[in-house]
């Protein structure tokens, strides 16, 4: 049971982004080519960077084990450096959108180049996810990473279901397109929250057990992971609300 929700939230982390991404783009995926090329690339992506990354630092490791405090500071370093461009763009987005401009009128054609610069990130949680599993065999380690593919693809695919359910539900009027962008901003801010504190879980989970040394339960860092996120979220808008206060009025 532990082995499984390892996989799951893993798999959260990852598949929330690939949701968030999948749910901005689903407007421009008209053809059902685009849509197995999105959903492909992104799942693949998704699944096999992070097994890039773990074994970078597994062999490292094997290597030179006087490296793992080190490499726990590299993996929190990876991640922090990843959350803290996120949060900035969190905060731009929030001030657009305080604004009236919408932060969801992306329209990107989907292309390769796309893909990677939606998954690069999963890179960078392969060194934190070897924490994770410090005492799995390696059969479990391999299947780990199908499980999180299976995860990662189901996001996908609800992500873009909803989406394109909520478009038909909605036609493209200037009411009902405010409509949609509001109910993808709200569902859009939640997911975020949900995947910037898994991601986080990870980075702190390398710092624990490589930097640290500590055996302290998963759980209490998952659950601290998701005050800490709650908490930044909550300055940053904030900041943009008072911010829009001051600018209405003036």
């Amino acid at each position: 049971m532990d082995y499984l929700i390892a996989c799951l939230i893993m798999g959260l982390g990852i598949g929330v982004d690939v949701a968030i991404a999948t749910f901005m783009r689903a407007h421009t995926m008209k053809l059902k080519r685009t849509v197995v090329i999105w959903v492909v690339g992104v799942t693949s992506t998704h699944t096999l960077f992070p097994m890039i990354g773990y074994l970078l630092t597994y062999f490292s490791l094997q290597a030179l084990p006087v490296l793992t405090p080190i490499i726990g500071v590299i993996a929190f370093m990876l991640i922090a450096h990843f959350l803290i461009e996120e949060l900035r763009a969190y905060k731009e987005a929030e001030t657009n959108a305080a604004s009236q401009q919408s932060m969801v009128g992306n329209t990107s054609l989907i292309s390769f180049g796309l893909i990677l610069a939606v998954s690069w990130d999963a890179l960078w949680s392969g060194p934190a996810k070897s924490a994770q599993v410090l005492d799995w065999s390696q059969w479990m380690i391999w299947l780990s990473f199908i499980l999180v593919g299976l995860v990662v693809l189901m996001f996908c695919l609800v992500s873009l279901f909803i989406a394109k359910k909520l478009t038909r539900l909605m036609p493209s009027a200037n009411a009902s397109g405010y409509a949609i962008n509001s109910a993808r901003l709200k569902s859009i801010n939640y997911g975020l929250w949900v995947q910037y504190s898994v991601i986080c879980y990870f980075g702190l989970l390398a710092l624990f057990r490589y930097t640290f040394s500590s055996s302290v339960t998963w759980v209490y860092i998952l659950l601290f992971s998701f005050l800490l996120m709650f908490i930044l979220l909550k300055v940053i808008q904030t900041k943009v609300v008072t911010v829009s206060y001051n600018i209405s009025n003036h």
